[in-house]
């Protein structure tokens, strides 16, 4: 059974339920935080749903390049 937890991104509360250890959530949601604090900067009155939006294209845009650089490394090794 998972265990709740809560968070607060852009000064938003969120409480779920995650499988994960706590403290391992509450980095992640960190994370998507400092992500989403960085798009309202250069963005300020840009809605919160947009805002959303962008920070998961962003994160999603990390995401794959790590998965392209994980690909081209396993290509040096094999």
């Amino acid at each position: 059974m998972g265990k709740e937890v809560e968070v607060k991104i852009l000064g938003n509360k969120y409480s779920f339920i995650t499988d994960r250890d706590p403290n391992d959530a509450i980095r992640i949601a960190t994370f998507v935080d400092e992500e989403a604090r960085k798009i309202k900067e250069d963005e300020p009155y840009s809605s919160e749903s947009t805002i959303a939006i962008l920070t998961a294209l962003n994160i999603a845009d990390k995401l794959f390049t790590i998965g392209s650089d994980i690909e081209e490394l396993k290509s040096y090794v094999e």
